[in-house]
């Protein structure tokens, strides 16, 4: 049993110092990844396409599990932008477009 009444206690400040809000990821996307809208579009794309569009290219039989932009786009949501894509050719593709997980692409490497 507890010894007292648990305390209000404000939550913390969530503000990431290094990546400004107007310059995130999530805040150039026309949709976030976290919205009923996406996660509905998400659905749909995967309901229609369940296999990774790579890997069935290369005879591979693999599910999808990412819903990915075709051209990068994070504004652009039409069903002929997006594409099924399996976790780990999800995160190939991230890695060669943008430097990988919403880094800048490094260049002169």
């Amino acid at each position: 049993m507890p010894r007292s009444a648990p305390k209000h206690r404000p939550a913390a400040p969530t503000t990431r110092r290094h990546c400004p809000p107007e310059k995130s990821r999530q805040a150039r996307r026309a949709l976030a990844t976290n919205s009923a809208a996406w996660r509905k579009l998400r659905a749909v794309v995967l309901a229609a396409e369940p296999l990774c569009r790579w890997c069935r290219s290369k005879g591979v039989i693999r599910a999808a599990s990412c819903v990915d932009h075709v051209n990068g786009d994070a504004t652009n949501n039409d069903l002929t932008n997006l594409q099924p894509l399996c976790s780990p050719c999800h995160s190939r593709k991230t890695a060669k477009e943008d430097g990988g997980f919403g880094n800048q692409k490094r260049t002169g490497q």
